[in-house]
């Protein structure tokens, strides 16, 4: 008889509590370092350049109007395809390197 009495209490303070449990976990815990964050930060820009940078390189070289940029693959290393139209009309093509933005034919 006490048993269950002590588990109805216990059952009951529980279910007393447990909006205010979850409310807590739900409210996230403590804030994450703000070190941590830099060190995301730095891992994504060390990924290489955008597409958007690698469309403004060659238009600042070559000038004209940009086409299209696409990734690939050439001679093993990742490189944007950038399509452009020159001053001139004439269409070429040149090949940006994802990590270091260096300009090819």
């Amino acid at each position: 008889m006490k048993s269950s009495r002590t588990f109805k209490r216990h059952f009951l303070l529980l279910i007393a509590l447990l909006p205010s449990l979850c409310a807590a976990s739900w409210q996230g815990g403590p804030a994450p370092q703000r070190e941590n964050y830099r060190h995301e930060f730095r891992w994504v820009q060390d990924s290489g350049i955008s597409r958007e940078k690698a469309a403004s390189l060659v238009k600042r070289r070559y000038g004209g109007k940009i086409l299209s940029v696409s990734e690939t693959r050439k001679q093993g290393q990742v490189v944007y395809r950038v399509k452009g139209l020159s001053d001139k009309s004439q269409v070429y093509v040149v090949f940006v390197d994802k990590k270091s933005g260096r300009i090819s034919r």
